[in-house]
């Protein structure tokens, strides 16, 4: 029959130790490992680690969960006028372990263009609104449809990890002094709501997802974004020139560029490919409406007016990197070919700039 139960095992006891440092802090740059050794003498006797917001909800140790478990914008400042990247910071799923399947932010009044970067595996759909009153939507495009809201689908990120959510704004020049992004957190069977304002000196259990408007000129800020992209030179093919080619720094595999294509001829044009060593496949793509969302699907070719421009930038016309075969680093550069029907191919220097740096610093801080 064996030994008696107490017999069989030899006795073990559960140790709690955590690295030194000073008291926990709830911001959402601390990062906490809690070591949990079972000892005895069994040879399964082994080491358990649990990092961050996991190892509170296995030991309940806190009742209230820290805020680099919140929903955060990240940057979270920005200036009237400008082209603002950010990004959503999921810190973890909606309770019960559940992981997170979909997230969609609510784009606030005061932006007057949005656009989201993309995630593999995870599908975009952007919903619009009509406006009584047309708005300025950069480059001195006017438009009566404003992208009311943005949401990622499809994919799966684990209760115990985190992940960002890319977005690029255009801040209106009147903006307010802050800006809410109310959040929809969808997990299997369930979803969280983050759009909850504190009140002065209170702490929100959902608190809303914030962004600060820093003090500026807003047409300034405009007139300096317009201006810096000026590190590569402008290339010319045929009556096509290339100005202001760059890219965003980004781990991803996927990457975005975006340009302007000035056509100082008297006949239309249309760039109808582009490639580049550093990717796998290379698209053209733009955004169209299906239904009452818009969505990204690539194109044959993208349309240059006779003596007119084309920008590619967020929200409409863009170059895709897809399969990037090495890491986009800040300060680094790539070439990308393209291939006009009339005025040939032509390759140019891509930069890559700092992810989610101010856009005075670099230009538009377009970010696919």
């Amino acid at each position: 029959m064996g030994p008696p139960a107490a017999a069989r095992w030899p006795r073990r006891s559960i140790r709690h130790s955590r690295p030194a440092h000073p008291p926990f802090s709830p911001s959402p740059d601390r990062r906490h490992l809690f070591v949990f050794r079972i000892s005895g003498s069994h040879p399964m006797s082994t080491t358990i680690r649990f990092a961050g917001a996991a190892a509170l909800a296995v030991l309940s140790l806190s009742t209230a969960l820290p805020a680099a478990a919140h929903i955060v914008a990240d940057p979270a400042e920005a200036k009237p006028g400008s082209y603002f990247r950010t990004a959503l910071r999921v810190g973890h799923g909606c309770g019960g372990g559940k992981p997170t399947t979909a997230i969609r932010v609510t784009i606030p009044e005061g932006v007057v263009n949005a656009s989201a970067q993309p995630k593999p595996g995870w599908e975009i759909r952007v919903e619009t609104t009509k406006l009584e009153k047309p708005v300025d939507a950069g480059h001195g495009r006017m438009t009566d449809t404003v992208v009311s809201a943005i949401s990622w689908s499809g994919g799966s990120l684990p209760n115990e990890q985190f992940d960002e959510f890319g977005l690029v704004l255009k801040l209106s020049d009147t903006v307010s002094k802050q800006l809410a992004l109310p959040v929809v957190q969808t997990c299997a069977g369930s979803e969280v709501r983050w759009d909850q304002i504190p009140a002065a000196g209170q702490r929100a259990e959902r608190p809303v997802a914030m962004i600060r408007i820093a003090a500026g000129d807003g047409v300034q800020m405009a007139q300096m974004n317009h201006g810096h992209h000026g590190q590569t030179a402008a290339v010319k093919a045929g009556d096509i020139m290339v100005e202001q080619p760059f890219a965003r720094a980004t781990p991803a595999k996927v990457g975005g560029v975006f340009l302007t294509l000035k056509n100082g001829g008297g006949t239309a044009d249309r760039l109808v490919k582009a490639a580049s060593p550093v990717a796998a496949n290379v698209e053209l793509h733009t955004h169209i409406k299906d239904g009452d969302a818009m969505r990204m699907r690539a194109v044959e070719n993208i349309p240059v007016p006779a003596n007119g421009q084309t920008a590619l930038e967020p929200g409409g016309y863009h170059i895709m990197l897809i399969g990037l075969k090495q890491v986009l680093k800040e300060g680094e550069s790539f070439p990308l070919t393209l291939t006009f029907e009339k005025a040939g191919n032509v390759t140019v220097s891509v930069p890559v700039q700092k992810a989610g740096a101010p856009a005075a610093s670099g230009g538009h801080d377009h970010k696919h």
